[in-house]
């Protein structure tokens, strides 16, 4: 026998619808089917009070009560861009140069909600967008060496690429290769290849880098031995003659001032003079340029206090206040 609930049997003794069977059977067949009509209804009343409750609390449970907290999680803490399924389906470009700067379309669905793209560390400039694409500036490569990278894709802080894009920078260009060999060296002299100068070594380095660029030694720009066997002419590595020496090679490169910061490009020649005396007392590799609302900042790379990303408002406001500054372009 079925094992019974507490109560069960008092409870089923003291039902209405227990006293009620006892008179119907004893009414006659009009007054029953009066009485029966009205348990009918009682049935139906107390059936609707108990499942009502009981409908609505199961609907609060397992439906509703989800879906609307649901619905104000995604209007609260959600970006709206992925309220239209913002979505990267394909990158226009998978390899590129160590020194970035190309451009890259990325194409998907309501992709005008992009907010970042970021290369392995390096953040990307957003160029322009659309629903279908967004075109972006590749950022050079960390430190410009070769590397596979992934690329995530980011719509306000949810990422919308799906883990799956991925790019390779790789030494492409002679830029990439003079660029290489700076941010190996700029804090690591390469002693197996060339000699140094104490406290001088800016030019001497200048030179070593566009000789990775490409640049061909001849009787005037050049440099050989190691150690105390060091041996090289002025313009490799004096600021002053390394800039003569270009004055009578427009070929090699082209004379920029501080006012033209918006042509100046990665590796080209930053020279400064500290006393405003004409001569030049300092050379660096540009690393670095940024273009921002408030201008264009210029970061440069060099030995003699060594750096790699330096900027040319620091060195002349700061480090030497009332300097000037003049590039040269590097063809």
């Amino acid at each position: 026998m079925p094992e019974q609930l507490p109560h069960a049997r008092h409870a089923d003794a003291r039902s209405p619808f227990r006293r009620l069977s006892s008179r119907y059977r004893a009414l006659p067949l009009r007054g029953r089917r009066v009485v029966a009509g009205t348990a009918a209804g009682a049935a139906l009343l107390l059936a609707t009070a108990v499942i009502t409750p009981i409908a609505l609390q199961q609907s609060d449970t397992t439906g509703s009560a989800p879906a609307v907290q649901a619905v104000e999680e995604t209007r609260s803490t959600v970006p709206a861009s992925t309220v239209n399924a913002t979505a990267v389906t394909a990158i226009s470009a998978t390899t590129g140069s160590v020194v970035g700067g190309s451009t890259l379309t990325v194409s998907g669905v309501d992709v005008d909600g992009v907010t970042r793209v970021v290369f392995g560390e390096q953040e990307a400039r957003i160029l322009s967008a659309t629903s279908t694409e967004v075109t972006v500036a590749v950022p050079a490569a960390s430190g410009f060496s070769p590397a596979d990278v992934g690329i995530a894709v980011y719509a306000d802080e949810l990422r919308v690429d799906g883990d799956a894009l991925s790019y390779s920078y790789d030494i492409t260009s002679p830029v990439d290769a003079q660029m290489a060999y700076v941010f190996t060296h700029w804090d690591d002299y390469n002693l197996a290849e060339y000699g140094s100068l104490v406290d001088t070594d800016c030019a001497n380095f200048a030179s070593q880098s566009l000789l990775e660029r490409g640049w061909t030694m001849d009787e005037d720009w050049w440099a050989e031995g190691t150690g105390d066997d060091f041996d090289f002419s002025k313009a490799w590595v004096s600021s002053t003659f390394f800039m003569n020496y270009v004055e009578e090679h427009p070929e090699l490169a082209t004379a920029l001032d501080d006012t033209q910061r918006d042509q100046v490009k990665v590796g080209d020649i930053v020279q400064f003079d500290w006393d405003n005396s004409g001569d030049r007392d300092h050379t660096g590799i540009v690393s670095k340029v940024e273009t921002t609302d408030a201008g264009t900042q210029v970061y440069y790379a060099g030995h003699t206090d060594d750096t790699d990303y330096r900027t040319v408002d620091e060195a002349i406001t700061v480090i030497h206040p009332g300097a000037s500054v003049y590039y040269w372009s590097i063809a």
